[in-house]
């Protein structure tokens, strides 16, 4: 996990496992994109899943977090196929969208906000209650689910943290929103992690707003 900052005692020890308190931070903005060869093997592993749903679903939770299903014959590809393709995925990169820069302070007793610069304003909205330890947006409260322990092949490589969910549903839509941030198992960056996703009882999207925010890490991360 990410390492407690002493310079801000004040703020609760979630947020200063990452967090300066009332300090700018610059970040970016980021979206990670396979190279484009990578699609053929999506569109394999689609056909897969199409042919066979029920041994598809179980052969992904052997691999939870990460795209990358281990080999099987099944997935009708050789080994070497299925390596080729591994090493296409471990190439990919985080792209930056935009700079921004991060602001947390207490803007209420015992409410905590994140503020950015740019699309990440969005997160303004959102309010971290230090009694409760939740999150709570317009939408309602992101209850506190699992910590992440992502594997080196999820989308994001290789990294430890926390996460929040709210989800809803009524006879119209269903609607998820997550918060989650971290560090990456080397050290170099925190993560900040924001999904707002709504659907039609159908399943057809409605609203997808998502992001992943990237900045250096603390001195006291780069030691853990």
């Amino acid at each position: 996990m990410c390492a407690a900052s002493i310079q801000a005692a004040e703020m609760p020890e979630l947020l200063a496992s990452c967090f300066s308190d009332d300090k700018p931070i610059p970040a970016e903005v980021v979206a990670v994109i396979p190279p484009p060869a990578f699609e053929e093997f999506v569109q394999k592993l689609s056909a897969v899943s199409q042919k066979d749903p029920e041994w598809f679903a179980e052969h992904m939770k052997k691999t939870p977090g990460s795209p990358m299903p281990a080999y099987d014959p099944k997935l009708e590809m050789t080994q070497e196929e299925y390596d080729a393709y591994a090493k296409l995925w471990d190439s990919r990169e985080a792209k930056k969208i935009e700079n921004t820069t991060l602001l947390v302070r207490e803007i209420r007793p015992g409410k905590w906000q994140i503020s950015g610069t740019g699309v990440v304003s969005l997160l303004s909205l959102v309010v971290f209650d230090a009694e409760t330890e939740q999150f709570i947006s317009p939408n309602g409260a992101m209850e506190r689910i699992g910590d992440i322990d992502a594997p080196k092949r999820s989308l994001l490589g290789e990294w430890k943290g926390y996460e929040w969910r709210f989800q809803s549903e009524n006879s119209l839509t269903k609607m998820k929103e997550n918060m989650a941030f971290g560090t990456t198992t080397d050290g170099k960056y925190h993560l900040l992690i924001y999904r707002l996703q709504e659907v039609t009882s159908r399943g057809k999207p409605l609203l997808d707003d998502s992001m992943v925010i990237r900045f250096a890490a603390s001195q006291k991360a780069k030691k853990k």
